[in-house]
């Protein structure tokens, strides 16, 4: 009996401490698998009306989503020295492509761009130095909500919100309106 009691007596602070660590971790994963703010969408690109398929242009080396923090722009430069993010690389064969742009709280404007250098090299770039090269991108769309009389919308992201639905249409021949 003497010898069960040792036991106990020695595994007790034991248990305490992987009971305090199992509440730890409890109170610590409370949010569980929560989805994490951003934007979400489809990227609809031009259907050549005779083959069927998407007309994306040779000149361009693919296309993604960006993101650039509200401000007065007053050029395409101002825009792109205000980005914040940008999407993955979209499917350019696909009528819709979807994309998914992780941000943290904020009024944001939303715009699809051609890539005018590989996306591998784009990603090898120091940050900074994507705002100085406006020139590896051509503005393809801009998110525009179908019963607005401006150019573009702007779109607020609170914590822990997913915006969906944010689609944009591509038109080769666009330009930012500022």
């Amino acid at each position: 009996m003497a010898m069960s009691k040792t036991i106990i007596i020695r595994i007790f602070p034991l248990f305490i401490l992987v009971f305090l660590c199992f509440l730890l971790l409890i109170n610590g994963c409370e949010k569980g698998l929560d989805p994490v703010a951003g934007i979400e969408g489809t990227v609809y690109f031009p259907v050549d009306s005779v083959t069927h398929t998407v007309s994306f242009p040779d000149s361009l080396k693919g296309a993604v989503v960006i993101v650039a923090e509200t401000a007065n722009y007053s050029s395409a430069d101002s825009f792109f020295a205000h980005l914040v993010g940008y999407s993955a690389a979209l499917d350019t064969s696909q009528e819709g492509a979807s994309y998914y742009v992780q941000l943290p709280s904020g009024i944001y404007l939303i715009g699809v761009v051609g890539l005018k250098i590989p996306l591998l090299q784009l990603l090898l770039l120091p940050g900074d130095s994507l705002a100085a090269h406006p020139e590896y991108f051509q503005p393809l769309g801009i998110y525009k909500t179908p019963e607005s009389i401006f150019p573009f919308t702007s779109i607020y992201v609170s914590d822990e919100e997913v915006l969906a639905d944010i689609d944009i249409t591509v038109d080769y021949g666009f330009e930012l309106p500022f």
